[in-house]
């Protein structure tokens, strides 16, 4: 019997095709690198232009947060249905026009309705990214792939930062409609490349059943890709459809379909999942909320946001090419890593406050990048085919519906004490770092899927 990973490895190998769609995929996580920073920025140049009190600066962050949950649930619940591609490109599609429309925004209740909308339909397509990327590339390549987002990320802000010198006066006040106008441009790309150049993923046709359009697909990627003499025999064909059957089997009899992530297989690890991602989003809420306010205190101009961010994506190539070696990298001891520098930096920002503010958001951002892309990774290696998007929807709606109050607790702590934020976030990374530790799945370089007699 052959798998799908095998016939990954031995007929499809790496190619044009996902670089291609690592390409535009990864368009997504370039604006989401530009949506959380604009956040921020926009809060604090409405609440400057607006006069908006602390309640209504506090729900203008929390709207755009609970619509990214609202589309994160609906992904999870929806693209199996519909499909990766249908889904990326539908939604790719009304994010654009979202993004545009807010440009003509008049007023704070119609900012809100907007930024909720915008979220929902933009948190939609967040977790395809890891999705689409874990489907498609081979085990030995799978990290650094799925980290590869996370350089598009960075690229996102450092775009972002570039946009600002030519569009805002300062963190407070300047053209933010013309600066929401250029970051449409990515998810606007993205949209209309979906449309050309993306695949639904094998794996996809796989689970539904639909074996002639999947071996047809292969055929035209292993093309793709420049493969000589790959084609798929009929032996490959009979053994992927038993391998396929196998794996629908053991879905019925295991009951998934009933209790999905939450199944006695997966709650373990279901539950550290939520409660991890819980405390990332926290800690990457109180660096978006509260940086345009300390480097405004700081009368800081957008450089050294800039070096920030350029300095982060080297230090992020550092963790791509780490990623996928089991023994100075791999998926948990990153998230280790991560977890214990994020106590240090917390512990001294709040001790050190205005003589270690750049040192320490630089190490907190690598650090919460550090988190967010290994758990991304992790969620899709650990779920099965048919639990994948339920799984890593549900983890990012999770961990950011325990970010939504943030802001109603984080801006009052920040106004007693600008770095009280940050003695509360170094305690909260130290229960990160301990559960790490129970996370016991690791498949560095190891196939995507396997059968239980495998």
């Amino acid at each position: 019997m052959i798998s799908f990973d095998q016939i990954l490895e031995t007929k499809i190998g790496t190619g044009l095709y996902q670089f291609k769609t690592l390409c535009i995929i990864g368009l997504v996580e370039f604006c989401d690198g530009i949506e959380y920073t604009f956040m921020s920025i926009l809060i604090a140049i409405l609440k400057n232009e607006w006069n908006l009190n602390q309640a209504e600066v506090a729900s203008l962050g929390s709207s755009f947060l609970l619509g990214i949950v609202l589309g994160n649930l609906l992904c999870a619940f929806s693209t199996d249905i519909i499909g990766r591609k249908v889904t990326f490109t539908i939604f790719t599609g009304l994010s654009s026009f979202l993004v545009f429309y807010t440009s003509f925004s008049q007023s704070y209740g119609e900012m809100i309705v907007l930024r909720l909308s915008f979220g929902l339909v933009f948190g939609t397509t967040c977790p395809l990214g890891f999705i689409f990327i874990s489907e498609v590339t081979e085990a030995k390549n799978r990290g650094r792939f799925s980290f590869g987002l996370s350089l598009l990320y960075i690229f996102g802000k450092i775009y972002f930062v570039f946009l600002c010198f030519f569009f805002l006066d300062s963190y407070t006040s300047g053209n933010w409609r013309g600066l929401i106008r250029f970051n449409g441009i990515p998810i606007t790309v993205a949209f209309i490349l979906s449309l050309f150049f993306i695949k639904e993923t094998i794996r996809y046709y796989l689970n539904k059943e639909e074996y002639q359009k999947a071996f047809e697909e292969i055929e035209i990627i292993i093309q793709e890709n420049g493969i000589q003499n790959a084609q798929l025999s009929d032996e490959d064909k009979n053994g992927l459809q038993e391998w396929s059957q196998k794996q629908l089997q053991e879905q019925k009899e295991q009951e998934l379909h009933i209790y999905g992530v939450l199944s006695n297989e997966y709650r373990k690890e279901t539950l550290l999942f939520w409660l991890i991602c819980i405390l990332t989003n926290l800690q990457n809420m109180s660096i978006y909320l509260l940086m345009p306010f300390l480097f405004a205190e700081n009368k800081s101009g957008f450089t050294p946001m800039l070096n920030m961010f350029i300095i982060e994506f080297f230090f992020a190539l550092i963790l791509y090419y780490i990623i996928d070696n089991p023994y100075y990298g791999g998926r948990i001891k990153i998230m280790a890593f991560s977890a214990f520098a994020l106590i240090i930096a917390n512990g001294l920002l709040y001790i050190f406050r205005n003589s270690f503010l750049f040192v320490g958001l630089f190490i907190i951002k690598i650090a919460t990048r550090g988190l967010f892309s290994t758990i991304g990774l992790l969620s899709c290696e650990t779920y099965p085919l048919y639990l994948r998007t339920q799984g890593c929807g549900l983890v990012q709606a999770i961990g950011k519906i325990g970010a939504i109050p943030s802001p109603y607790f984080l801006f009052p702590l920040f106004f007693i004490d600008p770095y009280l934020p940050f003695g509360l976030m170094c305690v909260l990374s130290i229960i990160i770092l301990t559960i790490t530790c129970f996370f016991n799945q690791d498949k560095t370089l190891k196939h995507l899927e396997t059968l239980k007699e495998e």
